[in-house]
């Protein structure tokens, strides 16, 4: 079995990866397939979003086809109304009824555009069919479904328990949802039994308490699956490619096993699925305790799937994909080199950076924007990406020359001040960036350093790699003032120079109470236990320094003023992170405030209530939260009358998204 963390030292195309692949009547030029995922696009930013990753390289697509007449399957009272059927909460109009028909029928022209989008470079297009049972992020306005009337970990619904007759509905629902799928030019279809949704509901143990012969052995468990294929089977023909996704073992008592997940993927080989993609885990990783996400942050090791298609492919004679927190070109090599799997899943790679294959094809891996795994990009809004402003904004975000080249000077190296200048550059103009740190990053440099959250790191060091690249002068251990700009004489300021905490905590002991930046730099000054005073921050940097600090061997109690810790944090994120916060010992304290700190006590105060409270025994206090814009050299750059433009945290503290949005969108348009 290969070491899924195995370094990332070649440099040279990878010769497996490239090979073609044949998956039914179909040639995929080469070994990665872009996995199905939702980003949330308007129809022509979502076309542009494809055709940019289909140019940069992806063999296979998926597409999610669901809304084809499957999610929106009513179960409650009330009737359809097509007038209203594109309204979240309408009653949608029952798929199997002539009125049904025709209103899906008709939404085919916007589906073929996805298809036809890959189709104009090269890539094969996989149509997903699934139901998300009692997993149903959005509220739609009607019951949830499921095998049994099992609540869902995460979104809590306790759904409706099927019945035979609507078990078969449903699967009629998903044939005509495959022949709207083949109307609309896709070359295959995947049936999705993962991640949580209806058809590994039926699959698991943990979901199906079903007494008839849909539920109690692993062959009346598959069943509502088998069904479902050869009723998609009879609607899309023999030589049509018709693939299952499966999810790997529950990870904890009474679930799915690894046994389990083989016997089912015999089946489906046996029933003729011209493949079997495995993946694990779900929405927010829950499965009787956080056992894994199926979007893993960076701090799990990548490839999380591997050791499953490890122990499944030895049983089948079709190919296996293997998906999950595999970013690196390296590792995705040696899967398939390795004959572990025969395609490897890619989704966040190629989020962060739709050119990658054929970066990585070319020996080029350097380019790459990297994915950090922070999870920004998985969350209820429109795709985004941390490191790539441009993923879902291509048209927006296109480079074009400038009609006037300036001289530039941004000040700050952070994330908003990278990105301004690369952009910047990219357009003709002349780039000076100044930062009076030694080494360029901001806050990301002291993050690399100090958390596994993400690998901030890589961004660092590939946009240092950019700015030479494109003749970016960097200027670093240089403080900008007066003097400074009139020696650089620009056109124009951007200033990116960050935010400043300010302190708000009252101590008898100040040397003992400091800021999370100071805390993660240097860490020495603190005692034994320590508490981190969160503050109204909803997101990672509570829980970054806590993890960090308790991972230094100290006692660590975390305060937030929120009413349950980074309420804004994306849940697989946030799950998998508080459990490794409490296997750490951190003691969680939600709704408090930190009031001062005196004589070895921190007094606190209940959000809600305003009741008074206390810790003993605290040697040292870490705050959070309080940021406040540095912008005040705007008011300098003015006064010598040069245009000033004020960016990222300078503009307004949030987080690293926002940061190099703000510098991409000016360096487009200065």
């Amino acid at each position: 079995m290969i070491s899924p963390t195995e370094g990332r030292k070649a440099l040279t195309p990878s010769p497996h990866l490239q090979q073609p692949i044949r998956l039914g009547n179909l040639t995929i030029p080469n070994r990665i397939m872009f996995t199905t995922h939702g980003p949330r696009l308007s129809q022509a930013r979502y076309v542009r979003y494809i055709e940019e990753r289909a140019k940069g390289g992806v063999g296979l697509m998926g597409f999610n086809l669901g809304p084809l007449g499957i999610m929106q399957f009513p179960f409650g009272p009330g009737r359809g109304d097509p007038a209203f059927a594109a309204d979240i909460d309408a009653v949608p109009p029952h798929p199997l009824t002539a009125e049904g028909r025709a209103w899906y029928d008709a939404q085919i022209p916007a589906y073929r555009a996805w298809a036809d989008a890959a189709h104009r470079y090269g890539a094969k297009c996989i149509g997903q069919l699934y139901h998300s049972g009692a997993a149903q992020h959005t509220d739609i306005f009607q019951p949830t479904v499921a095998p049994s009337s099992v609540r869902d970990e995460y979104e809590r619904h306790t759904p409706h328990a099927l019945t035979p007759a609507e078990i078969a509905d449903l699967i009629e629902a998903h044939a005509l949802c495959a022949r709207r799928a083949v109307e609309a030019g896709y070359d295959g279809i995947e049936l999705h039994a993962a991640h949580g949704y209806l058809g590994y509901q039926f699959l698991s143990p943990l979901f199906n308490r079903r007494t008839d012969r849909y539920g109690g052995s692993v062959e009346n468990r598959m069943r509502y699956l088998v069904e479902l294929f050869r009723a998609v089977r009879a609607t899309v023909g023999e030589g049509f490619l018709l693939g299952v996704r499966l999810n790997g073992p529950d990870l904890t008592a009474g679930g799915l096993t690894i046994d389990d997940v083989i016997a089912v993927s015999r089946r489906m080989a046996a029933e003729g699925s011209g493949y079997i993609s495995l993946s694990g885990g779900s929405y927010a990783g829950l499965r009787g305790g956080a056992n894994q996400p199926y979007v893993a942050p960076a701090f799990m090791a990548q490839g999380q799937n591997v050791p499953v298609a490890v122990a499944v492919k030895p049983h089948l004679d079709v190919p296996v994909i293997v998906t999950g927190r595999i970013t690196d070109f390296d590792l995705a090599e040696r899967i398939v080199a390795d004959g572990t799997a025969d395609i490897v899943g890619m989704v966040r790679a190629l989020i962060a950076d739709p050119r990658a294959i054929a970066k990585s094809f070319a020996g080029k891996r350097d380019e790459i924007i990297p994915c950090i795994g922070c999870n920004e990009c998985h969350y209820g809004r429109p795709v985004a990406c941390a490191t790539n402003p441009e993923t879902g904004r291509e048209a927006a975000l296109e480079i074009m020359p400038a009609a006037q080249p300036l001289h530039i000077l941004v000040v700050g190296a952070g994330p908003a001040g990278l990105e301004c200048a690369l952009g910047a550059a990219r357009r003709g103009h002349a780039v000076t960036l100044v930062d009076r740190r030694t080494e360029a990053g901001g806050m990301m440099s002291i993050l690399a350093r100090s958390s596994q959250q993400a690998d901030f790191g890589a961004y660092r060091d590939y946009m240092a790699r950019r700015m030479g690249a494109h003749g970016v002068s960097l200027r670093l251990g240089v403080e900008a003032g007066a003097e400074l700009i009139r020696e650089i004489a620009p056109d124009i300021v951007v200033l990116a120079t960050g935010a400043i905490p300010i302190a708000t905590l009252p101590s008898d002991l100040p040397d003992s109470v400091i800021d999370a930046a100071q805390a993660l730099v240097d860490p020495s000054t603190l005692g034994q236990h320590v508490v981190v005073a969160g503050g109204l921050e909803d997101h990672l940097p509570p829980l970054i320094t806590a993890d960090f600090l308790a991972r230094s061997g100290r006692k660590v109690t975390l305060l937030i003023e929120t009413i349950a810790p980074a309420p804004t944090l994306e849940p697989g994120s946030l799950t998998m992170l508080l459990d490794r916060l409490l296997r750490a010992g951190v003691t969680l304290m939600p709704m408090t405030a930190a009031v001062s700190f005196n004589t070895g006590a921190v007094a606190t105060r209940n959000s809600i209530t305003g009741a008074p409270g206390q810790i003993e025994g605290v040697d040292s206090v870490v705050t959070l939260g309080n940021l406040v814009p540095a912008d005040t050299l705007a008011e300098t750059v003015r006064a010598l009358g040069i245009p000033v433009h004020v960016i990222g945290d300078a503009l307004s503290p949030r987080r690293m998204l926002h940061a190099t949005l703000d510098g991409a969108r000016l360096g487009r348009v200065i």
